[in-house]
């Protein structure tokens, strides 16, 4: 379930994602040790940071689900280059690496304890905008 979205993403939604996810290393999935709704992208990518992987358009798919829009990211393999600490609470951060922008963050439920130099697999999961009633 989505923690937080940019306005960026509001407005020009998943079109905006695989539009920029279109160039090499532009958007990525971070997995994060801890959010706050507004945290900066150095708190974020820096601060919380725990390892990355790159997201091509191919990553982020669109489709229409009982009239409600959905966008589905990919599942990802992420490679560890920090510790979370005994007690983290897991987040997946999208982000702009070059506009340095904070574009949506999703709850992550496990939250397990993770250390440098192991893998965490991201599964798939989806943002769904609901047709209006």
């Amino acid at each position: 379930m989505a923690k937080w979205a940019n306005a960026l993403i509001l407005d020009g939604g998943s079109d905006l994602l695989r539009t920029r996810a279109a160039t090499t290393d532009r958007i990525k999935m971070h997995l994060i040790k801890a959010y706050t709704a507004g945290d900066s992208y150095s708190t974020v990518v820096t601060t919380n940071g725990l390892g990355s992987v790159s997201l091509v358009a191919g990553d982020i798919v669109q489709s229409t689900v009982s009239s409600n829009r959905v966008t589905t990211f990919g599942a990802k393999s992420i490679t560890l280059t920090a510790n979370s600490g005994a007690s983290p609470d897991l987040h997946v951060a999208v982000v702009d690496s070059t506009t340095s922008e904070v574009l949506y963050v999703a709850d992550e439920t496990t939250d397990q304890v993770v250390t440098s130099g192991g893998t965490f697999n991201v599964p798939a999961f989806t943002w769904t905008v609901n047709q209006p009633t």
